[in-house]
Protein backbone atom coordinates (compact mmCIF):
# COMPACT_ATOMS: atom_id res chain seq x y z
CA UNK A 1 0.00 0.00 0.00
CA UNK A 2 1.16 3.73 -0.88
CA UNK A 3 1.76 6.54 1.07
CA UNK A 4 0.84 9.94 -0.43
CA UNK A 5 5.00 10.69 -0.26
CA UNK A 6 5.52 7.65 -2.61
CA UNK A 7 6.35 5.52 0.37
CA UNK A 8 5.65 2.00 1.34
CA UNK A 9 4.08 0.98 4.07
CA UNK A 10 5.42 -1.74 7.28
CA UNK A 11 2.97 -4.86 6.87
CA UNK A 12 1.55 -3.77 10.38
CA UNK A 13 0.93 -0.18 9.05
CA UNK A 14 -0.95 -1.52 6.64
CA UNK A 15 -3.00 -4.05 8.49
CA UNK A 16 -4.02 -1.19 10.77
CA UNK A 17 -5.00 1.33 8.17
CA UNK A 18 -6.99 -1.22 6.23
CA UNK A 19 -9.02 -2.46 9.03
CA UNK A 20 -9.62 0.83 10.33
CA UNK A 21 -11.16 2.06 6.98
CA UNK A 22 -12.75 -1.10 6.57
CA UNK A 23 -14.74 -0.87 9.95
CA UNK A 24 -15.21 2.35 9.01
CA UNK A 25 -17.25 1.85 5.93
CA UNK A 26 -19.14 -1.12 7.16
CA UNK A 27 -20.21 0.80 10.26
CA UNK A 28 -21.73 3.86 8.16
CA UNK A 29 -23.72 1.01 6.56
CA UNK A 30 -24.36 -0.88 9.75
CA UNK A 31 -27.29 0.98 11.63
CA UNK A 32 -30.32 -0.91 11.66
CA UNK A 33 -29.38 -4.18 11.83
CA UNK A 34 -26.60 -3.78 14.43
CA UNK A 35 -27.07 -0.24 16.09
CA UNK A 36 -23.92 -0.40 17.72
CA UNK A 37 -21.87 -0.40 14.41
CA UNK A 38 -20.95 3.07 13.97
CA UNK A 39 -20.14 3.36 17.25
CA UNK A 40 -17.53 0.91 16.82
CA UNK A 41 -16.38 2.32 13.73
CA UNK A 42 -15.83 5.34 16.11
CA UNK A 43 -13.81 3.68 18.34
CA UNK A 44 -11.54 1.72 15.96
CA UNK A 45 -11.13 5.09 14.15
CA UNK A 46 -10.65 6.85 17.53
CA UNK A 47 -7.70 4.25 18.15
CA UNK A 48 -5.89 4.69 14.77
CA UNK A 49 -6.05 8.40 15.29
CA UNK A 50 -4.12 8.28 18.69
CA UNK A 51 -1.75 5.91 16.92
CA UNK A 52 -1.24 8.50 14.09
CA UNK A 53 -0.40 10.88 16.34
CA UNK A 54 1.89 9.18 18.54
CA UNK A 55 3.47 8.24 15.16
CA UNK A 56 3.30 11.93 13.67
CA UNK A 57 1.73 10.19 10.34
CA UNK A 58 -1.31 12.56 10.78
CA UNK A 59 -2.14 14.30 7.13
CA UNK A 60 0.06 17.37 6.81
CA UNK A 61 -2.22 19.38 4.91
CA UNK A 62 -5.83 18.74 3.44
CA UNK A 63 -7.20 20.28 0.83
CA UNK A 64 -10.88 20.16 -0.07
CA UNK A 65 -12.60 22.10 -2.07
CA UNK A 66 -14.11 25.80 -1.12
CA UNK A 67 -17.63 25.13 -2.56
CA UNK A 68 -18.18 21.51 -0.26
CA UNK A 69 -16.92 23.44 2.87
CA UNK A 70 -18.94 26.70 2.59
CA UNK A 71 -21.98 24.57 2.07
CA UNK A 72 -21.52 22.04 5.01
CA UNK A 73 -20.42 24.98 7.04
CA UNK A 74 -23.24 27.16 5.81
CA UNK A 75 -26.41 24.38 6.55
CA UNK A 76 -24.46 22.81 10.29
CA UNK A 77 -24.08 26.58 11.42
CA UNK A 78 -27.88 27.41 10.72
CA UNK A 79 -28.72 24.18 12.39
CA UNK A 80 -26.85 24.97 15.57
CA UNK A 81 -28.45 28.56 15.71
CA UNK A 82 -32.03 27.00 15.60
CA UNK A 83 -31.30 24.45 17.80
CA UNK A 84 -29.65 27.25 20.25
CA UNK A 85 -33.34 28.88 19.93
CA UNK A 86 -35.63 25.97 20.98
CA UNK A 87 -33.25 24.87 24.38
CA UNK A 88 -36.78 24.42 26.20
CA UNK A 89 -36.34 21.09 24.42
CA UNK A 90 -33.04 19.94 24.88
CA UNK A 91 -33.57 16.71 22.35
CA UNK A 92 -33.43 19.59 19.38
CA UNK A 93 -29.89 20.37 20.09
CA UNK A 94 -28.75 16.89 20.94
CA UNK A 95 -30.90 13.28 21.80
CA UNK A 96 -33.93 13.15 19.84
CA UNK A 97 -34.61 11.63 16.90
CA UNK A 98 -33.58 14.45 14.78
CA UNK A 99 -31.57 17.18 16.44
CA UNK A 100 -28.79 19.61 15.44
CA UNK A 101 -25.70 17.26 16.79
CA UNK A 102 -27.24 14.14 15.11
CA UNK A 103 -27.32 16.09 11.90
CA UNK A 104 -23.57 17.08 12.49
CA UNK A 105 -22.68 13.08 13.34
CA UNK A 106 -23.78 12.03 9.94
CA UNK A 107 -20.86 13.81 8.20
CA UNK A 108 -18.46 11.74 10.53
CA UNK A 109 -17.96 9.03 7.61
CA UNK A 110 -17.23 11.92 5.13
CA UNK A 111 -14.20 13.13 7.75
CA UNK A 112 -12.87 9.79 8.99
CA UNK A 113 -12.25 8.18 5.09
CA UNK A 114 -10.70 11.62 4.34
CA UNK A 115 -8.30 11.48 7.46
CA UNK A 116 -7.65 7.77 6.50
CA UNK A 117 -7.21 8.11 2.75
CA UNK A 118 -5.78 11.53 2.28
CA UNK A 119 -2.42 10.15 2.72
CA UNK A 120 -2.91 5.88 2.32
CA UNK A 121 -4.17 4.53 -0.53
CA UNK A 122 -7.28 2.75 0.77
CA UNK A 123 -9.07 2.85 -2.97
CA UNK A 124 -9.14 -1.09 -2.87
CA UNK A 125 -10.10 -1.57 0.96
CA UNK A 126 -13.28 0.74 0.31
CA UNK A 127 -13.92 -1.25 -3.39
CA UNK A 128 -13.72 -4.45 -1.44
CA UNK A 129 -15.65 -3.85 1.73
CA UNK A 130 -18.01 -2.14 0.16
CA UNK A 131 -18.87 -5.23 -2.20
CA UNK A 132 -18.47 -7.63 0.22
CA UNK A 133 -21.31 -5.18 2.51
CA UNK A 134 -23.76 -5.03 -0.92
CA UNK A 135 -23.09 -8.73 -1.94
CA UNK A 136 -24.64 -9.77 1.82
CA UNK A 137 -26.80 -7.25 1.27
CA UNK A 138 -28.71 -7.98 -1.94
CA UNK A 139 -28.15 -11.63 -1.64
CA UNK A 140 -30.05 -12.01 2.02
CA UNK A 141 -32.76 -9.37 0.90
CA UNK A 142 -33.65 -11.46 -2.20
CA UNK A 143 -33.56 -15.30 -0.52
CA UNK A 144 -36.11 -13.67 2.10
CA UNK A 145 -38.30 -12.06 -0.93
CA UNK A 146 -38.63 -15.67 -2.42
CA UNK A 147 -38.06 -17.75 0.07
CA UNK A 148 -40.71 -15.74 2.63
CA UNK A 149 -42.99 -14.79 -0.06
CA UNK A 150 -42.55 -10.82 1.22
CA UNK A 151 -44.72 -8.29 -1.03
CA UNK A 152 -41.51 -5.62 -0.81
CA UNK A 153 -37.83 -6.09 -0.25
CA UNK A 154 -36.40 -4.74 2.58
CA UNK A 155 -33.12 -7.28 3.30
CA UNK A 156 -32.06 -6.56 7.05
CA UNK A 157 -33.62 -2.80 7.09
CA UNK A 158 -36.93 -3.44 8.25
CA UNK A 159 -38.60 -0.88 5.35
CA UNK A 160 -38.06 -1.30 1.94
CA UNK A 161 -38.28 2.55 1.45
CA UNK A 162 -34.76 2.15 3.35
CA UNK A 163 -33.24 0.08 0.45
CA UNK A 164 -34.58 1.95 -2.10
CA UNK A 165 -33.28 4.92 -0.67
CA UNK A 166 -29.60 3.17 -0.52
CA UNK A 167 -29.50 1.58 -3.86
CA UNK A 168 -30.60 5.36 -5.20
CA UNK A 169 -26.84 5.86 -4.14
CA UNK A 170 -25.13 2.47 -4.20
CA UNK A 171 -26.35 1.46 -7.62
CA UNK A 172 -24.87 4.39 -9.15
CA UNK A 173 -21.47 4.16 -7.14
CA UNK A 174 -21.06 0.65 -7.71
CA UNK A 175 -21.31 1.52 -11.45
CA UNK A 176 -18.92 3.96 -11.15
CA UNK A 177 -16.60 1.66 -9.24
CA UNK A 178 -16.90 -0.93 -12.49
CA UNK A 179 -15.94 1.66 -14.98
CA UNK A 180 -13.08 2.64 -12.74
CA UNK A 181 -11.59 -0.34 -12.68
CA UNK A 182 -12.69 -1.10 -16.10
CA UNK A 183 -9.14 -3.05 -17.10
CA UNK A 184 -9.25 -5.06 -14.62
CA UNK A 185 -11.16 -8.26 -15.86
CA UNK A 186 -11.88 -9.87 -12.12
CA UNK A 187 -13.55 -6.39 -10.34
CA UNK A 188 -15.61 -6.05 -13.93
CA UNK A 189 -17.23 -9.20 -13.44
CA UNK A 190 -17.78 -9.14 -9.50
CA UNK A 191 -19.46 -5.77 -10.28
CA UNK A 192 -21.86 -6.73 -13.31
CA UNK A 193 -23.10 -9.41 -11.33
CA UNK A 194 -22.94 -6.93 -8.44
CA UNK A 195 -25.42 -4.48 -10.61
CA UNK A 196 -27.72 -7.00 -11.37
CA UNK A 197 -28.26 -8.39 -7.50
CA UNK A 198 -29.01 -4.40 -6.84
CA UNK A 199 -31.00 -4.11 -9.69
CA UNK A 200 -33.27 -6.74 -8.95
CA UNK A 201 -33.14 -5.06 -4.92
CA UNK A 202 -33.99 -1.43 -6.11
CA UNK A 203 -36.98 -3.22 -8.59
CA UNK A 204 -38.76 -6.10 -5.61
CA UNK A 205 -38.22 -2.68 -3.02
CA UNK A 206 -41.41 -1.24 -5.21
CA UNK A 207 -40.06 2.73 -3.63
CA UNK A 208 -41.71 4.95 -6.15
CA UNK A 209 -40.03 7.31 -5.12
CA UNK A 210 -37.03 5.66 -5.79
CA UNK A 211 -37.52 5.15 -9.54
CA UNK A 212 -38.11 8.89 -10.12
CA UNK A 213 -34.85 9.93 -7.91
CA UNK A 214 -33.06 7.55 -10.13
CA UNK A 215 -34.52 9.02 -13.57
CA UNK A 216 -33.81 12.58 -12.23
CA UNK A 217 -30.62 11.94 -11.47
CA UNK A 218 -29.70 10.33 -14.94
CA UNK A 219 -31.34 13.05 -16.70
CA UNK A 220 -29.44 15.80 -14.92
CA UNK A 221 -26.09 13.99 -14.75
CA UNK A 222 -26.28 13.48 -19.12
CA UNK A 223 -26.93 16.92 -18.90
CA UNK A 224 -23.91 17.77 -16.84
CA UNK A 225 -21.68 15.68 -18.84
CA UNK A 226 -23.08 16.68 -22.39
CA UNK A 227 -22.18 20.45 -20.89
CA UNK A 228 -18.57 19.07 -20.52
CA UNK A 229 -18.25 17.29 -23.42
CA UNK A 230 -20.14 18.90 -26.35
CA UNK A 231 -16.65 19.02 -28.15
CA UNK A 232 -16.24 15.40 -27.89
CA UNK A 233 -19.27 14.20 -28.77
CA UNK A 234 -20.51 13.36 -32.78
CA UNK A 235 -23.89 12.60 -33.86
CA UNK A 236 -24.31 8.80 -33.11
CA UNK A 237 -22.68 8.84 -29.76
CA UNK A 238 -25.40 12.02 -28.82
CA UNK A 239 -28.05 9.74 -30.38
CA UNK A 240 -27.27 6.45 -28.46
CA UNK A 241 -27.17 8.39 -25.04
CA UNK A 242 -30.33 10.25 -26.16
CA UNK A 243 -31.84 6.71 -26.81
CA UNK A 244 -30.92 4.96 -23.34
CA UNK A 245 -32.34 7.50 -21.15
CA UNK A 246 -35.53 7.87 -23.07
CA UNK A 247 -35.73 4.38 -22.41
CA UNK A 248 -34.33 4.51 -18.95
CA UNK A 249 -37.17 6.98 -18.07
CA UNK A 250 -39.94 4.86 -19.39
CA UNK A 251 -38.44 2.18 -17.61
CA UNK A 252 -38.59 4.42 -14.30
CA UNK A 253 -41.87 5.41 -15.40
CA UNK A 254 -43.72 2.09 -15.84
CA UNK A 255 -42.08 0.81 -12.46
CA UNK A 256 -43.94 4.11 -10.54
CA UNK A 257 -47.05 3.82 -12.26
CA UNK A 258 -47.30 -0.23 -12.12
CA UNK A 259 -46.09 0.05 -8.20
CA UNK A 260 -48.55 1.81 -7.37
CA UNK A 261 -51.80 1.31 -9.59
CA UNK A 262 -53.11 -1.61 -7.27
CA UNK A 263 -53.86 1.46 -4.46
CA UNK A 264 -54.99 4.48 -5.56
CA UNK A 265 -54.29 6.09 -2.04
CA UNK A 266 -50.13 5.21 -2.93
CA UNK A 267 -50.33 6.51 -6.37
CA UNK A 268 -51.26 9.50 -5.14
CA UNK A 269 -48.63 9.38 -2.69
CA UNK A 270 -50.71 9.06 1.03
CA UNK A 271 -51.08 11.46 3.24
CA UNK A 272 -48.08 13.68 1.43
CA UNK A 273 -50.05 16.70 0.72
CA UNK A 274 -51.98 17.04 4.00
CA UNK A 275 -48.48 16.87 6.05
CA UNK A 276 -46.86 19.26 3.33
CA UNK A 277 -50.41 21.56 4.45
CA UNK A 278 -50.07 21.30 7.92
CA UNK A 279 -46.16 21.95 7.68
CA UNK A 280 -46.25 25.05 5.63
CA UNK A 281 -49.01 26.43 8.72
CA UNK A 282 -46.50 25.49 11.06
CA UNK A 283 -44.15 27.70 9.31
CA UNK A 284 -46.52 30.58 8.77
CA UNK A 285 -46.86 30.39 13.09
CA UNK A 286 -43.09 30.10 13.34
CA UNK A 287 -41.20 31.48 10.11
CA UNK A 288 -37.52 32.47 11.44
CA UNK A 289 -36.80 29.40 13.77
CA UNK A 290 -39.41 26.52 13.10
CA UNK A 291 -40.93 25.10 15.80
CA UNK A 292 -37.52 22.64 16.45
CA UNK A 293 -35.53 20.50 15.05
CA UNK A 294 -37.44 17.16 16.87
CA UNK A 295 -40.41 18.86 17.28
CA UNK A 296 -42.41 17.87 13.99
CA UNK A 297 -43.60 14.40 14.82
CA UNK A 298 -45.64 16.31 18.05
CA UNK A 299 -46.41 19.36 16.07
CA UNK A 300 -48.13 17.61 13.51
CA UNK A 301 -50.24 15.59 16.11
CA UNK A 302 -51.61 18.31 18.03
CA UNK A 303 -55.05 19.25 17.47
CA UNK A 304 -53.99 22.70 16.34
CA UNK A 305 -52.16 21.29 13.08
CA UNK A 306 -53.35 17.73 12.33
CA UNK A 307 -55.67 17.79 9.52
CA UNK A 308 -59.69 16.82 10.07
CA UNK A 309 -58.86 14.04 6.86
CA UNK A 310 -55.73 12.62 8.15
CA UNK A 311 -55.85 8.99 9.26
CA UNK A 312 -52.37 8.01 9.37
CA UNK A 313 -50.75 8.40 12.43
CA UNK A 314 -46.69 7.91 13.76
CA UNK A 315 -45.13 9.93 11.08
CA UNK A 316 -41.51 11.63 12.55
CA UNK A 317 -41.42 14.33 9.79
CA UNK A 318 -43.43 15.26 6.45
CA UNK A 319 -41.51 13.35 3.51
CA UNK A 320 -40.09 16.11 2.16
CA UNK A 321 -36.44 17.21 3.55
CA UNK A 322 -36.92 20.94 2.28
CA UNK A 323 -40.25 21.67 3.82
CA UNK A 324 -38.48 19.47 6.79
CA UNK A 325 -36.35 22.21 7.64
CA UNK A 326 -38.48 25.50 6.53
CA UNK A 327 -40.76 23.57 8.99
CA UNK A 328 -38.34 22.74 12.15
CA UNK A 329 -35.96 25.19 11.33
CA UNK A 330 -37.80 28.13 9.79
CA UNK A 331 -36.33 30.08 7.14
CA UNK A 332 -32.68 30.10 8.51
CA UNK A 333 -32.32 26.60 8.02
CA UNK A 334 -34.74 25.52 4.94
CA UNK A 335 -32.57 28.75 3.15
CA UNK A 336 -29.04 27.28 4.49
CA UNK A 337 -29.94 24.07 2.84
CA UNK A 338 -31.33 25.31 -0.38
CA UNK A 339 -27.84 26.56 -0.43
CA UNK A 340 -25.94 23.64 0.67
CA UNK A 341 -27.59 21.80 -2.48
CA UNK A 342 -26.85 24.67 -4.44
CA UNK A 343 -22.91 24.57 -3.23
CA UNK A 344 -22.81 21.13 -3.38
CA UNK A 345 -24.31 20.45 -6.94
CA UNK A 346 -21.51 23.05 -8.00
CA UNK A 347 -18.70 21.31 -6.07
CA UNK A 348 -19.15 18.38 -7.58
CA UNK A 349 -20.18 19.80 -11.47
CA UNK A 350 -16.79 21.15 -10.99
CA UNK A 351 -14.84 18.53 -9.84
CA UNK A 352 -16.40 16.46 -12.89
CA UNK A 353 -14.92 19.03 -15.24
CA UNK A 354 -11.41 19.57 -13.30
CA UNK A 355 -10.72 16.03 -12.93
CA UNK A 356 -13.55 13.94 -14.81
CA UNK A 357 -13.96 10.34 -13.64
CA UNK A 358 -16.45 7.56 -13.26
CA UNK A 359 -16.40 7.83 -9.26
CA UNK A 360 -16.66 12.15 -9.96
CA UNK A 361 -19.89 11.06 -11.73
CA UNK A 362 -21.43 8.88 -9.17
CA UNK A 363 -20.64 10.70 -6.75
CA UNK A 364 -22.86 13.43 -8.61
CA UNK A 365 -25.48 11.17 -9.33
CA UNK A 366 -26.03 9.85 -5.90
CA UNK A 367 -26.13 13.52 -4.70
CA UNK A 368 -28.99 14.42 -7.10
CA UNK A 369 -30.80 11.16 -6.87
CA UNK A 370 -30.38 11.06 -2.66
CA UNK A 371 -31.45 14.77 -2.95
CA UNK A 372 -34.32 14.19 -5.26
CA UNK A 373 -35.69 11.06 -3.37
CA UNK A 374 -35.61 13.52 -0.34
CA UNK A 375 -38.45 14.97 -1.82
CA UNK A 376 -40.82 12.92 -1.11
CA UNK A 377 -38.91 10.81 1.67
CA UNK A 378 -36.18 11.28 4.31
CA UNK A 379 -33.23 10.19 2.51
CA UNK A 380 -31.01 13.27 4.00
CA UNK A 381 -32.33 13.57 7.33
CA UNK A 382 -32.15 9.61 8.44
CA UNK A 383 -29.62 8.15 10.03
CA UNK A 384 -28.60 5.44 8.08
CA UNK A 385 -29.16 7.26 4.85
CA UNK A 386 -27.51 10.13 5.72
CA UNK A 387 -24.61 8.41 6.89
CA UNK A 388 -24.39 6.02 3.77
CA UNK A 389 -24.45 9.58 1.82
CA UNK A 390 -21.33 11.01 3.65
CA UNK A 391 -19.54 7.58 3.45
CA UNK A 392 -19.77 7.46 -0.48
CA UNK A 393 -19.06 11.09 -0.53
CA UNK A 394 -15.79 10.26 1.64
CA UNK A 395 -15.01 7.79 -1.01
CA UNK A 396 -15.55 9.27 -3.77
CA UNK A 397 -13.31 12.08 -2.51
CA UNK A 398 -10.99 9.61 -1.73
CA UNK A 399 -10.98 8.23 -5.15
CA UNK A 400 -10.71 11.32 -6.71
CA UNK A 401 -7.56 12.43 -4.28
CA UNK A 402 -5.47 9.41 -5.22
CA UNK A 403 -6.35 9.52 -9.25
CA UNK A 404 -5.02 13.19 -9.17
CA UNK A 405 -2.11 12.20 -7.22
CA UNK A 406 -0.75 9.65 -9.18
CA UNK A 407 -1.59 11.17 -12.63
CA UNK A 408 0.88 13.56 -11.48
CA UNK A 409 3.20 11.40 -10.38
Amino acid sequence: MLEANGNFMSKSQIAIVIFTAAVTVWGATAYQYMNTGFSIAMIVFGLYLIYTLIKKDWPKEIVLDWYMLVGMAILYASLIVVALCHLDNLKNFYGGYFSAWGFIQYTFPLWMLIYIGWTHDIRKTILVTLYVILYVLCIYGLYHYFHDHQQRLSSFYFFPTRIGMMMDMFIPFTVGLGIYYRKNRKIVVFTVVLVILESACFYFAKVRGSYGAFAAAAVLCVLVYLALNYKKINGPQLASIVVSVLLMLGCMGAFMVGTGKSEKEMLQGGERLLMWEASYKMWQDHPVTGIGLDEWKKTYESDTYRPPKAREIGHIMPHNVFIYFFTTGGTIAGAAYILYCLLIFAWLVRENKRHPTPVGMAMLFLFIAGTAHGMVDQTFILKLTGRIYYMLLGAGIVYQRWTKLLEEK
